[in-house]
């Protein structure tokens, strides 16, 4: 005897239904974690480029500190003997690994530089003295009031960081000048 006598067949059409929502929740969350970690690469990444450029600033300004106090004279220190400092018109290829072999380390206060897969490096290529003011290449006006101090001399000092990995690598140059 049939309880149901309302009901006379069933087609599944609810079970259909249900497994078609179900494919669609499914492709929603597949598409939503693909979304989420594409970002955390993003933001990874930037990380990692951000990590490269602060290293790359601290190698420079270790860079400028180097030249300001371990350097006493331009004769002995730009000879070609010392390792990372270039003499006039060496012009070394700073995007080939090989220059950095023999670059200046980072010597900061507290050691090694934290989170990067190498420590920050800098060069040091010695530019020759100061024209003038006309110099198209740097625009330093008030050094021709100094010439009772000294000659005043240009360096430039190329800095190389990396991140988090060696896919970061950032180049960083400023134009530094000193009286001796």
């Amino acid at each position: 005897m049939n309880r149901y006598p309302h009901i006379t067949k069933q087609t599944g059409a609810v079970l259909v239904v249900s497994l078609m929502l179900l494919v669609v929740m499914t492709l929603i969350g597949v598409t939503a974690m693909r979304s989420t970690i594409l970002e955390e690469k993003m933001a990874g990444n930037t990380r990692d480029s951000l990590l490269a450029l602060q290293t790359a600033e601290t190698a420079l300004l270790d860079g400028e500190n180097y030249l300001e106090t371990e350097i006493n004279s331009l004769a002995a220190a730009f000879d070609g003997t010392e390792l990372g400092l270039y003499e006039l018109d060496s012009d070394p290829p700073v995007l080939l690994d090989a220059t950095w072999v023999n670059s200046i380390a980072y010597r900061g206060t507290f050691g090694t530089y934290p989170g990067v897969t190498s420590q920050p490096r800098f060069i040091i290529e010695f530019a020759g003295p100061f024209a003038d003011e006309s110099s198209d290449d740097l625009n330093i006006s008030s050094y021709d009031t100094l010439d009772s101090l000294g000659t005043p001399y240009v360096f430039r000092i190329t800095a190389r960081g990396t991140g988090g990995s060696d896919s970061a690598v950032v180049f960083l140059q400023s134009n530094y000048v000193r009286i001796f």
